[in-house]
C-alpha cells in the first residue's frame, strides 16, 4: 500500500484513519529534462502518475472538497515540477512531486514518472521511475527525541501516571528524563462545571518509532487507564500528548506538531524546562518552522489535548 510499513498501517487503523487513495494518471508535460545536453535542446514528453494516501471519510460525509486532496491539485503538482528548470534524473522529478503532495497533507505519496522517449538503444515501450514517500509523522527508522505531556485528574492520579510511565518504558523507546509531578488547575470552557486539579508531568524519550506509532501506543495506554472521550475538555483518568518531536512538524488532522498550545501552557513548559533547559528554544524553532513551511490541512488535537 504505497510503501506504508505494516506497523504504520496498524497504527493508522487503531487511530481510526481510513486508508483511501486519490490519484491521477497520465499527466503529460513537454520538457527538457535529461542527463545529456541534446535532451535539453528540444522538448520531450514526460508523463506523471500521482497518488496520495489520505483519509477521505470527512469529504465523503460532508461532500466538501476541503476534507480531501483534489486530484486537480495532484495534477498541478506534477505540471509545476515537470515545467520547472531542467534536471538530470526522473528520480529528482518524482521526489519533488512527492514532497509537494506530502505538503498537502497526504500520509504517503507515490509518483511514477514516465519518459517514453528516453535515450535508450533498441525498441522499448516505456522508461519509468516510481518513488514512494511517507509523511514525517508516518516515517520511522530515525532516532528522534520526543516530548510527552502527561496529566490525570480522576482516580489515583499519581499511581496512574507512574503506571503510564512504566508502560511507555516497555515500548521500544529510551526514556531520557521524567519531570517531577506538579498539581495544576484544569483548563475549562466558559460555563463548564468545575473539575478536580490535574497532576502533570513531562517525559523526554528517544525512539526510532514513527510518531504515529507512538501516538497509537499512547492511545492504547490511555484506554487501559480507563480514559473515555465523551466530552471536550472533560475530566480524564489519563491524558498523554505528544508535545514535540525532533525535526518534525505536522498540521495533519491526526497529529499536530509541535502541539499548537504547548508554548502557552505552564503545565507543559515548566516541567519540560525542568528536564531540558533548551525546551523553550526548541519549541520556538519548531514554531518558527511551522510559520514558514507549507503544511497540509488544519491540525486537530491528537491525544485529547486540553484546549
Amino acid at each position: 500500500m504505497m510503501g506504508v510499513p505494516p506497523r504504520v498501517r496498524d497504527a493508522l487503523a487503531m487511530l481510526g484513519c481510513c486508508l483511501d487513495t486519490v490519484s491521477i494518471t497520465g499527466v503529460e508535460v513537454a520538457a527538457r529534462h535529461g542527463v545529456y545536453q541534446y535532451e535539453r535542446e528540444a522538448d520531450h514528453p514526460f508523463i506523471f502518475d500521482v497518488a496520495a494516501l489520505v483519509d477521505t471519510s470527512a469529504a465523503g460525509r460532508t461532500d466538501d472538497l476541503a476534507g480531501t486532496i483534489s486530484y486537480a491539485d495532484l495534477a498541478e503538482d506534477a505540471r509545476a515540477v515537470g515545467d520547472s528548470a531542467p534536471v538530470s534524473l526522473l528520480e529528482t522529478l518524482g521526489e519533488r512531486v512527492a514532497q509537494r503532495v506530502l505538503a498537502r497533507g497526504a500520509l504517503a505519496a507515490e509518483v511514477t514518472v514516465h519518459k517514453p522517449e528516453a535515450p535508450v538503444p533498441g525498441r522499448f515501450t516505456d522508461a519509468r521511475v516510481t518513488v514512494r514517500r511517507l509523511a514525517d509523522i508516518a516515517r520511522g527508522g530515525t532516532i528522534r527525541e520526543m516530548v510527552i505531556g502527561m496529566g490525570a485528574n480522576l482516580g489515583e492520579r499519581e499511581e496512574t501516571l507512574r503506571a503510564a510511565i512504566s508502560q511507555i518504558a516497555a515500548l521500544p523507546v529510551h526514556i531520557n528524563a521524567v519531570s517531577s509531578f506538579r498539581t495544576t488547575a484544569p483548563v475549562l470552557a466558559p460555563g463548564q462545571a468545575p473539575q478536580p486539579d490535574y497532576l502533570n508531568a513531562v517525559m523526554r524519550l528517544t525512539t526510532e518509532l514513527a510518531p504515529l506509532n507512538v501516538l497509537a501506543a499512547l492511545r492504547d495506554i490511555e484506554v487501559r487507564a480507563g480514559r473515555e472521550r465523551r466530552m471536550h475538555w472533560g475530566a480524564r483518568t489519563l491524558d498523554l500528548d505528544i508535545e514535540w518531536v525532533e525535526g518534525v512538524r505536522s498540521t495533519h488532522p491526526l497529529l499536530t506538531l509541535p502541539h499548537p498550545r504547548a508554548h502557552t501552557r505552564d503545565f507543559v513548559m515548566e516541567p519540560w524546562q525542568e528536564i531540558d533547559p533548551d525546551a523553550t528554544a526548541k519549541l520556538a524553532r519548531a514554531r518558527e518552522s511551522e510559520h514558514t513551511s507549507v503544511g497540509g490541512g488544519v491540525g486537530l488535537d491528537a491525544g485529547g489535548h486540553r484546549a
